[in-house]
């Protein structure tokens, strides 16, 4: 098939053509066989030897005809490049499957918390009022130790209470009676344990006790009249 005279490979026999030089006289001062060049004329480097050899052929037919060898050189290996450095370059190559899925990096930003989060809480009416016995219960409990000691019986409750609220509060996030009987959010259902048995127990004890204490300072806190009753008959003493 013949080369277009324009293309690199018919510029390079035109210009020898010009020069009048022979393909035969070029392989005699070159050491090169002249079907090599014969064939680098008509495009055809498939003969051609690789690496080193396959440039310093190039330089010496450049030499001969009289071009530039390094410019000629060059353009060469970008038209025909060396095998050994293509399959060098495909085996550096990191090859990776057709069908293999691209890592992508997810990045999840938590949500911003709430300012106030709601706690434990007393879903029904029974533990409510559990609580409010037990939290009434200790806080009378103690103001009546001090109406015994004293004789004083709403200032030591008005303070008694104050103090266990405020000090419960600061300790435990909330008052001991909704931490005995509210359950936390996260917890499971599990199997009735003891504490779940005695709550009734402890609530009905809390309720009956509150309700004696409460008539007990009611009565301690009425005044006892000393005045004879008139219909009791007088005991008569001895002559």
């Amino acid at each position: 098939m013949p080369v277009p005279d324009d293309s690199f490979c018919g510029r390079l026999r035109r210009e020898r053509e010009r020069r009048q030089i022979a393909l035969a006289s070029i392989a005699a001062n070159t050491k090169i066989s002249a079907g090599l060049f014969e064939a680098l004329e008509r495009g055809d480097v498939s003969r051609w030897p690789g690496g080193i050899y396959r440039r310093s052929f190039i330089r010496a037919y450049a030499t001969a005809i009289g071009l530039d060898p390094d410019a000629t050189t060059q353009e060469f290996l970008e038209l025909f490049p060396d095998p050994d450095q293509v399959a060098a370059a495909a085996a550096k190559t990191p090859k990776f499957p057709a069908t293999a899925t691209p890592a992508v990096l997810r990045l999840t930003l938590a949500a911003p918390s709430s300012p106030f989060s709601a706690g434990r809480l007393l879903h029904t009416m029974r533990d409510r009022c559990a609580a409010v016995a037990c939290d009434a219960g200790v806080v009378t409990a103690i103001a009546t130790a001090v109406f015994v000691a004293s004789g004083k019986f709403w200032l030591p409750f008005g303070v008694a209470m104050l103090g266990y609220y405020l000090g419960s509060i600061l300790l435990l996030g909330n008052t001991p009676g909704v931490c005995l009987w509210a359950a936390p959010a996260s917890r499971r259902p599990a199997k009735t344990s003891f504490v779940t048995t005695l709550r009734p127990r402890m609530a009905k004890a809390a309720i009956s006790w509150f309700t004696g204490l409460t008539r007990s300072v009611a009565v301690s806190a009425t005044p006892i009249d000393s005045s004879p009753d008139p219909r009791r008959p007088r005991s008569r003493s001895p002559a």
